[in-house]
């Protein structure tokens, strides 16, 4: 059976005036939310790098998906609430500098592998950065799992989440901050019980 041909339009085949492209540290309104995206990283070593420059139609190789760019992304809500995005544990540095969120999701997936110099220097520049209150661990389970069972972190040859969670726990307390990590299908407001 042949692939499906790629429609005129950008994204996903959305036409072009449903596409709007993202201009580092330009913030973008919508609704209620503002959204300012950041240059970042992908955590070292990024195993897919370069751009997709051109839609990719399954079956392909995993490496067809090309990791492109990595954004911080600011999150404010007009209720006066912040929020920090950082998907994957890279950063780039003094990227957050005079910025500010009270939560950071923190996307922690390969941090257990690196250096602990490295993992302090990622909490620096992302949740001190930004003066985070609580910060929220993503991207530490096993996404070859379905979400139709508990989560659990990644086999231990692609990470070690005990590294990680020893080191950022002992951050968090010396800082004052609060560590969570979140629960499958439980609705949670990230901002309960903070000042503000």
């Amino acid at each position: 059976m042949a692939s499906p041909a790629p429609t005129s339009g950008g994204g996903a085949g959305l036409e072009a005036d449903r596409i709007s492209v993202v201009v580092p540290g330009e913030p973008q309104a919508f609704g209620a939310f503002t959204l300012t995206h950041l240059e970042s990283t992908h955590c070292p070593p990024d195993r897919f790098p370069g751009t997709i420059d051109a839609p990719v139609v399954p079956p392909v190789r995993t490496a067809a998906y090309r990791c492109g760019e990595a954004w911080s992304i600011l999150v404010e809500h007009s209720s006066g609430r912040t929020a920090l995005l950082q998907g994957s544990a890279g950063y780039v540095d003094g990227a957050l500098a005079g910025r500010s969120a009270e939560v950071v999701y923190l996307g922690v997936g390969q941090l257990g592998v690196m250096d602990e110099d490295y993992i302090r220097s990622y909490w620096a520049q992302t949740v001190e950065a930004v003066g985070a209150q609580r910060v929220v661990l993503t991207h530490w389970d096993d996404f070859f799992r379905g979400l139709d069972a508990p989560l659990r972190a990644l086999p231990y040859a692609g990470d070690d989440l005990d590294v990680t969670m020893r080191v950022l726990t002992g951050l968090a307390r010396d800082q004052g901050v609060a560590l969570h990590l979140p629960t499958l299908w439980r609705r949670e407001d990230p901002w309960s019980g903070l000042a503000g």
